[in-house]
């Protein structure tokens, strides 16, 4: 109890010195207003940061749920054999790894495939959910800062894109 007494009493006390600083700022003195601006630029400076690790997570994301849905399109085929799929690769690594060992049953398999998917897209909502934000808030606090920062920064995370890769997608 006193714990949350004193947090409430040492919120106030902010709440009083905020409501000081501000009048402070209107009759004159600058000294906490450039402490304030500072606090703000290191918190508009570290947005483009998180805002690109947002689109980096999501990015792995995406790949290990294309991942999963692969594995759950070929678990689910009846015609495809354990043999073979044991060879099958994604991204150079065996897409099914558990199959080598004989440690698990294509069922077994296909289920934690799909609870990993689950799992995944629920995640996947939340980091966008999360990257809107930031990118809001960036646009609301500094927009010309925020855009040039974005800018840069998702030209160079962006992978050049493939003409034969994008007709293998497509099944061509």
């Amino acid at each position: 109890m006193d714990v949350r007494l004193n947090r409430l009493l040492n919120s106030a006390e902010k709440l009083v010195q905020d409501k000081k600083d501000t009048k402070d700022v209107g009759s004159g003195k600058t000294g906490t207003t450039v402490q304030k601006s500072d606090e703000k630029s290191d918190f508009v400076v570290s947005l483009p940061v998180q805002y690109h690790n947002i689109q980096s997570r999501l990015t792995e994301l995406q790949k290990q749920l294309s991942k999963e849905q692969s594995r759950i399109g070929l678990l689910e085929d009846a015609t495809q054999e354990e043999n073979k799929l044991k060879e099958l690769l994604f991204e150079g690594e065996p897409l099914f790894p558990e199959l080598g060992d004989n440690k698990a049953t294509k069922p077994e398999i296909l289920e934690n495939s799909k609870g990993n998917i689950s799992s995944l897209l629920a995640e996947l909502k939340k980091k966008e959910v999360e990257g809107e934000n930031i990118f809001s808030l960036g646009m609301m606090l500094s927009p010309e800062e925020f855009k040039g920062k974005i800018g840069t920064v998702s030209t160079a995370s962006m992978k050049p894109i493939s003409e034969t890769m994008v007709k293998r997608l497509l099944g061509g």
